[in-house]
């Protein structure tokens, strides 16, 4: 496909089309219609089932700026989300691009799904954002000059250039919503769906705003937004008006024509009124419930726009009817869906990815040295209270408290932040996932990679202070393998922290998280001094097999007292040491099977086990699809309503 290098300037060809919003350097896709009919969407509530939209019909233009209007509940976000392809996956009916069935999985790949909030990146400058925008959707399909000058472009027709070089947390409310749809413009989509784009913005912000909207439409993009009783000044600049109620259409045409429709059903708009507000209220059933049926039958449910020069679209339904299949523009330019596919490799992703996730990291300066100071004053808090006990046969049964003191640091410590942190990071990874970012296996790798520096760093740290403090035996095999469970234990707590987090929402994370590894640690110390020829029950055996933690105490045990360590040393004010020798000491806590080997290959397997797990969930999380088994629906649902652990 050609590229085309056209200047943003707002101008005017001969024929009278608003050339701006084209980019050089990325392709021109041809226009693209959007038709559906008979949409209906209903959903499965404990007692009935809600119906969400009733048999609407519509189309909307390529190069025109579409509002999808309505009071609340009328269905504007769920009609949103089905034409985009959000969620929303049962709904009934025909959706066409171009006179054609739509395909979804093409249809995903040229359309973008801005969201209500105004979700971005920490700890980045727009202009860094809109890199690692470009990177990710264009590849080495442009070399960085080019995607610079792309971003340029982009910044100076949404009004961004002064802020460029500003941290995305810095920016105003209507900056933030500017640089969202600034993002989704990298690649050119010739589809962009927005879900009230104004919302939180003032009237001059929200003015500025629909007038962008309008300039990225006419373009030769088609834009379709939801939004709330504009002004009299936004809503002029919409060139197409769809308004709704109670899952209906009730006007479909120009937003100037409202006045004159409002008439034709029996209802005067008042000079100083907004046509806007007026007709919202009118389909919120202020006026009465037959002005309604009166709207819905004018307009055939959107099978007609409606005009001032035909009374009644009803009565001229050969003029005014959708276009037939015949008589929708057949274009001779299609959509290649190679053209759609990622420009980006997997392995570039992930290096992109992996240098975003870094830089924020050691951006954030406070949480990063939070983290360091928590682990020295833990180094020196754990160190001081076992100081100098890991060779002294006195305080044998204190060293062991110690091991065990080992592990509980390195499963609160990974975990709870990850518990806080990725909850809140769904709403973005739902946004870029949706609009093909990037592949979600490639996200979660880079996730899961780049937090491996700080974090075995840290934890290297850590372990060099208390086990120097507490005078354990210096060796170098055994201090490798005091190393390496100690790792183990802090990465396999932080992915079980991922995979509690991957489903709950924040609170019932930080809820859940702690509460639930309560077990694990009992199961860890259970059966600890029960001594040789002690029966442990099989069920308990089995359920200690299953605690992750039970595996980490035992290989720090074995990595302090096994493999035949020296006895140790017994202070001469002690009449007698009773667990001089480590190999009784093992005997007695019944440690004395214990293997090193199979501990870190268990805590390797646990890591490996949550990470998957993890990852499967995310990924049900962000899936359109729901599940065909109607008892697992219901289950769902009632949890969702209910219990309301999960969201998505």
């Amino acid at each position: 496909m050609n590229c085309y290098d056209i200047s943003v300037a707002d101008e005017m060809d001969g024929k009278g089309n608003f050339n701006g919003g084209s980019l050089k350097h990325l392709p021109k896709w041809p226009p693209v219609n959007i038709e559906f009919q008979d949409l209906t969407y209903t959903v499965p509530e404990l007692s009935c089932n809600k119906v969400i939209l009733r048999g609407i019909n519509g189309k909307f233009k390529s190069s025109q700026l579409t509002a999808i209007m309505g009071p609340s509940g009328a269905g504007k976000s769920t009609l949103l989300n089905i034409l985009a392809g959000y969620k929303c996956s049962e709904a009934t009916g025909t959706i066409s691009i171009n006179n054609r069935q739509r395909d979804m999985r093409i249809f995903r790949k040229m359309s973008r799904y801005i969201m209500q909030e105004d979700i971005y990146q920490p700890m980045l400058t727009v202009r860094e954002a809109m890199l690692i925008s470009a990177d990710l959707k264009l590849g080495k399909q442009l070399t960085k000059d080019e995607k610079l000058d792309v971003i340029d472009e982009i910044l100076d027709l949404l009004r961004l250039n002064k802020a460029k070089d500003t941290m995305g947390h810095k920016l105003s409310g209507g900056e933030r919503k500017r640089l969202s749809i600034a993002l989704e413009l990298v690649n050119n989509p010739p589809v962009i769906f927005l879900d009230e784009p104004t919302t939180g913005l003032d009237d001059l912000s929200s003015s500025q705003c629909v007038s962008l909207l309008q300039r990225i439409a006419h373009g030769g993009r088609t834009v379709i937004c939801s939004i709330h009783t504009p002004s009299a000044k936004m809503f002029a600049m919409f060139d197409h008006v769809y308004i709704m109620a109670n899952g209906q259409c009730v006007y479909q045409g120009l937003g100037s024509n409202i006045v004159n429709y409002m008439q034709n059903i029996g209802l005067i708009c008042p000079v100083t009124y907004n046509p806007a507000d007026f007709i919202v209220e009118v389909s919120g059933g202020e006026y009465g419930g037959e002005y309604l049926e009166k709207m819905v039958s004018s307009v055939g449910n959107g099978r007609y726009t409606w005009t001032p020069s035909i009374g009644l679209a009803k009565d001229n339904e050969g003029s005014q009817e959708l276009e037939s299949s015949a008589e929708i523009e057949s274009f001779d330019i299609e959509i290649n869906p190679k053209e759609l596919k990622a420009r980006a490799s997997s392995w570039q992703q992930f290096c992109i990815l992996f240098r975003r996730m870094t830089i924020q990291m050691w951006r954030d300066k406070s949480y990063l040295m939070l983290r360091v100071y928590l682990h020295i004053f833990l180094g020196f808090v754990i160190g001081g209270l076992f100081y100098n006990m890991g060779n002294d046969a006195s305080k044998t049964l204190y060293n062991f408290g110690f091991c065990f003191t080992i592990i509980i640091a390195f499963m609160y410590i990974p975990m709870m932040p990850i518990l806080l942190e990725f909850p809140l990071q769904v709403q973005l990874l739902k946004r870029e996932y949706f609009n093909r970012w990037y592949r979600l296996n490639v996200y979660y790798m880079a996730l899961v990679v780049a937090k491996l520096p700080i974090q075995i760093t840290l934890a290297i740290v850590y372990i060099t202070m208390v086990y120097l403090f507490t005078d354990q035996p210096i060796s170098a095999y055994r201090m490798l393998m005091f190393y390496t469970i100690s790792i183990l234990v802090s990465l396999t707590s932080e992915s079980w922290g991922l995979l509690v987090a991957s489903r709950l929402r924040v609170v019932n994370a930080m809820f859940v998280g702690p509460v639930i590894t309560v077990p694990t640690m009992l199961l860890a110390v259970y059966g600890i001094g029960f001594g040789k020829g002690v029966v442990i029950p099989s069920y308990i055996k089995a359920l200690m097999s299953i605690s992750y933690l039970r595996y980490g105490l035992e290989g720090i045990v074995a990595a302090i007292y096994g493999y035949s360590r020296d006895d140790m040393i017994c202070p001469d004010e002690e009449v007698f040491c009773a667990y001089r020798k480590a190999k009784f000491l093992l005997v007695t806590m019944g440690f004395e099977e214990i293997s090193y080997p199979i501990s870190a290959g268990a805590l390797c397997v646990f890591y490996l086990v949550f990470n998957i797990l993890a990852f499967l969930l995310i990924r049900q999380r962000l899936s359109l699809r729901r599940t065909n088994f109607p008892a697992v629906q219901y289950i769902g649902q009632f949890v969702k309503q209910h219990l309301n652990l999960s969201s998505n």
